[in-house]
């Protein structure tokens, strides 16, 4: 991840603490150092310096960034055609929590990790009240887990971790799936959406972890 200072902070915690949410109990988030990417500035030259693209590009999620209840938020509107962006660093053993709310949006939201390029990388996806936790190898998808959750059209925290062999994915620190495959090389983190619509994407935070 690029070090911006007005894009996002690095911070330290001491073990038994996570960022931002004041939850401890998930064994997965207790790590040394994380970092919180939130927005500001211009939304297209947001997205060019702290993300490159694996598949679309800016005119599939005209992104740009407003101000909502005092604070800063990333508004993409989709057009339909797939697009994910990472950020530039790669990452092994990763957590990833994104404050999101899905506006008009129909269709499917991931985080990804681990990722190569669009044939090869590891995601939660959630579409509608529903959750699959996968891997693509060579272009095609194996689903680790699936499963519903309750959530509003409020913000919700949408959240992944992979620790060594285990895959979790979480809605507001509830578990929905839980899965295992093998430990992957080293990779790149990010969103990636597939649908029509709008989100707001309030903050990103990443955080390296232990092996599980």
């Amino acid at each position: 991840m690029k070090e911006k200072g007005h894009h996002q902070k690095e911070e330290t915690h001491s073990h038994g603490e996570t960022s931002g949410n004041g939850h401890g109990t998930h064994a997965e988030m207790k790590m040394g150092q994380n970092k919180t990417w939130t927005p500001s500035g211009n939304g297209i030259d947001l997205i060019k310096s702290d993300f490159h693209f694996i598949t679309g590009n800016l005119e599939n999620i005209n992104p740009v960034v407003k101000e909502v209840d005092g604070e800063q938020v990333l508004e993409l509107d989709s057009d339909g055609t797939p697009a994910a962006f990472v950020f530039h660093n790669q990452y092994g053993n990763v957590g990833m929590i994104v404050k999101l709310k899905k506006l008009d949006f129909t269709g499917t939201i991931s985080l990804i990790h681990h990722a190569k390029d669009l044939t090869s990388y590891d995601f939660i996806a959630i579409k509608g009240q529903n959750m699959k936790l996968g891997r693509v190898v060579n272009g095609q998808e194996d689903v680790f887990d699936e499963g519903d959750f309750d959530s509003g059209n409020d913000w919700m925290s949408l959240k992944v971790t992979a620790a060594g062999t285990h895959f979790k994915g979480y809605v507001d620190e509830k578990t929905v799936t839980h899965g295992h495959g093998d430990k992957m090389a080293n990779g790149f983190v990010g969103i990636m959406v597939d649908g029509k619509g709008k989100i707001q994407i309030g903050s990103i935070e990443t955080a390296v972890l232990e092996d599980e």
